[in-house]
C-alpha cells in the first residue's frame, strides 16, 4: 500500500508540475499580447472582476473538500454502492451552485460603480465585460465533480495531459483573437466556451476510468451520513468564505483607494507568484488523497514522520522560489513591463513574505483536510478574512499598496501561522506543537539568510541589468539556497528521507 501511495503520489506530481509549466508558460504569452494589444486599463479591469467574482465562489461552500474526503473511505474499500450515492448528491448540489452564483452576480450588477473607484477608458461596458465573467465563474462549477473523484481516487494524473492539451489550444487561440481582432469581448466569449470545452473532455476521461461516474444512484444517504456530510459542509462554508474573501479583497481594495492601473500592475506580480504557488501546491496536492489514505489506515506516529518529511521539502521548494524571487523579481518587470509598472523593493518583500509563509504552510492545511478537520477551528478564518479587510484598508490610507499587502500578511500571521499548526499536533499527532515553531522559524531564518546572500553576491558579481543579470542572478540564487540547504540539514532525518524516495525514482526510471 505504501508503494502504492507513493506511486500515485509522483504520477500526480509529475502530471499536475507539466500542467503548471505549460498553464504558466501560456498565461504569460496570453498576458503579455494581452496588455501589449489592450492595455493595462483592461488587466485592471480583468483583475477586479476576476477577484470580484472568485469571492462568489463562496457558494462552493466547501462541498468539493467535504466530499472529497468523503470519498476516501469508500474508495479505499471498494464500496461502488457508496461512492454513486456521493457523487449523486455531489452533482445536483453543484448545479444549484451554478444557478446560485448566476443569481448573487446578477444582484450585483447595480453595484459596479462603488467597486470600480474610476471607470476606466474601455470601450465597451462594463456592464457586459462584467456578465462575460460571471458566465464564465458560473460555468465552471458544470460536470466539475467527476474530475474531483479522480483526485480523491489518487488519479488526478489521469487528465493531466488532456488538461494540458486544452490550456495550450485555448491560449493559442486567444493570442489569435487579440492579435487580429483586438477585441476584448470575442476574447472573452472564446474563455467561456473554452472553459466549458475542457469540463466536457475531462468529464468523458473521469467516465471512461470509472464507469461508475455514469451511474445515477436512486438511494440517499443515511441519515447520519448526511448529518456528518453536512455539518462539514458548514465549517468549510466557513473555511471558503473568509478565503476568498482574503484572496478576493486586495484587488477591489487596490481599485476602489488606489485605482484600476495599480490593480493591473499588482496582477502582474500576482501572475509570477500565484503561478509559483500553484506550480509547487501541484506536488503537494499531489499527495492530497494519499494522505487521507494514510489517515485512514496509519498510525499518528506514521502521520507524524510523514508531515514532517512534507515540511521540510515545502521549506526547500519554498526557500528556492523565496530567493529567486527576491533576487530576480524586479529586474525581470523592469524588462518586462518597464520600471513605471513595477513596486518598490519594500512592497516585493511583502509580497514574497506573503507567498513564502502561505507556501509553507501548506502541508498543514493538506494534513487538516485530509484528516477531516473542518469543523475543529472553523472561525479561525473567519477572524483571519476580517482582520485582512480592516488592517488592509487602515494601512492603504497611509502606505498605499504596501499597506493592502501588509495587512494579508498580518492576518495571516495572527492566525492561521500559530492556530492551524497546533490543531494538527493537537488533534492528529496528538504531540506538542512546540517542535513545530521551532523547526519552522529556523527554516524563515535560513530562507531571509540565503535572500540576503543572493542579493548581494549578484551586486558584486554583476552590478549591471538586463538579460545577463537575469541569468547569473538565477544561478547564484539557485547555488546559493540549495548549498546551503544541502549543508545545514543533510545530516537530518527529514533530508535523507527525501534522498531515499529521489533515489528510488530513479532507480525506477532507469
Amino acid at each position: 500500500m505504501e508503494n502504492s501511495r507513493t506511486k500515485n503520489t509522483l504520477l500526480n506530481a509529475v502530471g499536475g508540475v507539466a500542467v503548471r509549466i505549460i498553464t504558466l508558460l501560456t498565461m504569460f504569452i496570453t498576458r503579455t499580447i494581452f496588455i501589449r494589444v489592450l492595455g493595462m486599463e483592461y488587466a485592471g479591469v480583468s483583475g477586479v472582476f476576476t477577484d470580484v467574482l472568485t469571492m462568489l465562489s463562496f457558494a462552493e461552500l466547501g462541498i468539493g473538500q467535504a466530499i472529497t474526503y468523503a470519498l476516501y473511505r469508500p474508495i479505499a474499500t471498494g464500496d461502488e454502492k457508496q461512492i454513486a450515492k456521493l457523487m449523486n448528491v455531489y452533482r445536483r448540489i453543484y448545479m444549484v451552485i451554478a444557478a446560485i452564483v448566476l443569481a448573487v452576480g446578477t444582484a450585483l450588477i447595480p453595484f459596479l460603480k462603488y467597486i470600480i473607484k474610476d471607470v476606466p477608458s474601455v470601450k465597451e461596458d462594463i456592464k457586459i465585460i462584467y456578465v462575460f465573467y460571471l458566465l464564465n465563474t458560473a460555468s465552471s462549477y458544470l460536470l466539475i465533480y467527476k474530475a474531483t473523484f479522480l483526485t480523491a481516487a489518487q488519479k488526478d494524473y489521469v487528465v493531466s495531459k488532456f488538461r494540458a492539451i486544452v490550456s495550450v489550444v485555448k491560449a493559442a487561440i486567444e493570442c489569435v483573437l487579440l492579435l487580429v481582432f483586438k477585441n476584448f469581448l470575442i476574447y472573452l466569449a472564446f474563455s467561456v466556451a473554452a472553459n466549458l470545452a475542457q469540463n466536457f473532455i475531462v468529464a468523458k476521461v473521469a467516465e471512461k476510468q470509472y464507469p461508475v461516474l455514469k451511474e445515477k444512484s436512486v438511494e440517499k444517504l443515511e441519515p447520519a451520513e448526511r448529518k456528518k456530510l453536512f455539518s462539514d459542509v458548514r465549517a468549510l462554508a466557513l473555511y471558503k468564505v473568509s478565503g476568498t474573501v482574503l484572496n478576493g479583497t486586495d484587488s477591489v481594495i487596490t481599485s476602489s483607494m488606489l485605482g484600476t492601473v495599480f490593480v493591473g500592475i499588482l496582477g502582474n506580480y500576482n501572475l509570477i507568484t500565484n503561478n509559483v504557488y500553484l506550480f509547487v501546491m501541484q506536488l503537494f496536492n499531489a499527495t492530497s488523497a494519499s494522505i487521507g489514505n494514510l489517515a485512514v489506515k496509519s498510525t499518528p506516529e506514521h502521520q507524524h514522520r510523514i508531515f514532517r518529511q512534507m515540511l521540510f521539502l515545502a521549506f526547500w521548494i519554498y526557500c528556492v522560489c523565496a530567493t529567486c524571487l527576491w533576487t530576480l523579481f524586479n529586474p525581470f518587470m523592469y524588462l518586462w513591463q518597464g520600471k513605471e509598472n513595477s513596486f518598490s523593493a519594500f512592497v516585493v518583500a511583502l509580497l514574497i513574505a506573503d507567498f513564502y509563509v502561505k507556501g509553507v504552510l501548506s502541508p498543514i492545511s493538506q494534513f487538516r483536510t485530509s484528516n477531516g478537520l473542518f469543523v475543529q477551528g472553523k472561525y479561525r478564518p473567519v477572524i483571519m478574512a476580517a482582520l485582512n479587510i480592516g488592517i488592509s484598508i487602515l494601512l492603504a490610507k497611509y502606505i498605499g499598496i504596501a499597506g493592502i499587502i501588509l495587512g494579508t500578511l498580518i492576518s495571516r500571521a495572527l492566525t492561521q501561522l500559530w492556530y492551524d499548526p497546533w490543531l494538527i499536533y493537537r488533534m492528529v499527532f496528538f504531540k506538542s506543537v512546540w517542535e513545530y515553531f521551532l523547526v519552522y522559524f529556523l527554516y524563515i531564518a535560513v530562507t531571509v539568510g540565503c535572500c540576503a546572500a543572493s542579493q548581494f553576491l549578484l551586486g558584486a558579481v554583476y552590478p549591471g541589468s538586463g538579460f545577463v543579470q537575469l541569468i547569473i542572478g538565477l544561478v547564484i540564487s539557485l547555488v546559493i539556497s540549495n548549498l546551503a540547504i544541502i549543508l545545514l540539514f543533510c545530516r537530518t532525518r527529514e533530508f535523507k528521507a527525501i534522498m531515499e524516495i529521489v533515489k528510488k525514482t530513479i532507480r525506477r526510471r532507469v
